[in-house]
């Protein structure tokens, strides 16, 4: 063989070499980002007060970031404008206690999970009606579930995973509606609250109100799934 294409093929394949080696190395540059990218989730936050900027709207940000690291999951604050002070945290707490001690059985998770509070002000006040909505956000991500579009719940949350009374149900439904939300669920036995004609405010603002009991019944309407 004539040593020009000696020369060719060696160059050929030095090339093909360094092609596929540049193709492996992007591959792996990619993994890294891929691993780190974790879960996250939005939570509506139900209140009695709706501003008309839809931003406004209380949402809770969730990001697992899916790490061994802590061992057990820690839950932190991330960046965040809004103070969470007295009931407002220890809602907040309970409802993360909740979801892990739920799950244990069957899921033990790692890393860190962090809390984003996508609204502006204080939620001292509505802390605790925040409870049952943190819990079901918790346990979906942790379980990968995803939250329906357009459903949005108030409601206290009980160690047994009742979900509570709590205040202002009527106004929670005309801000859920005027928010643009399909479905409010409420604590059972609320729907029919005393001077709240929940009723005529849910056909009039075309929103769903519908009592649910448990963490596990409000879930699965929350998700499509069973807890």
């Amino acid at each position: 063989m004539p040593f020009a294409n000696r020369t060719m093929q060696a160059t050929g394949c030095r090339s093909s070499v360094v092609i596929i080696a540049i193709g492996l190395a992007g591959i792996l540059m990619c993994l890294p980002s891929l691993a780190a990218a974790g879960r996250s989730l939005s939570v509506p936050i139900s209140i009695p007060t709706y501003t008309e900027d839809p931003s406004g709207f209380p949402k809770f940000i969730l990001k697992w970031d899916e790490g061994t690291q802590p061992d057990p999951l820690a839950l932190r604050w991330g960046r965040s404008q809004v103070p969470i002070r007295g009931a407002g945290t220890g809602s907040i707490r309970s409802a993360f206690q909740f979801a892990m001690e739920r799950l244990a059985p069957s899921i033990r998770p790692t890393g860190t999970l962090s809390l984003y509070a996508a609204f502006s002000g204080p939620m001292t006040g509505e802390g605790p009606g925040a409870g049952a909505a943190l819990a079901i956000g918790f346990l979906a991500l942790l379980k990968g579930d995803a939250l329906i579009q357009g459903i949005t719940i108030t409601g206290t949350l009980e160690a047994t995973g009742q979900i509570g009374p709590t205040s202002h149900v009527a106004e929670k439904t005309k801000a859920a509606a005027r928010a643009g939300y399909r479905v409010l669920l409420v604590p059972r036995g609320q729907f029919y609250a005393p001077r709240a004609n929940l009723v005529g405010i849910g056909v009039e603002s075309k929103v769903l109100v519908y009592e649910v009991g448990t963490v596990e019944e409000a879930y699965k309407v929350m998700t499509g799934k069973k807890l």
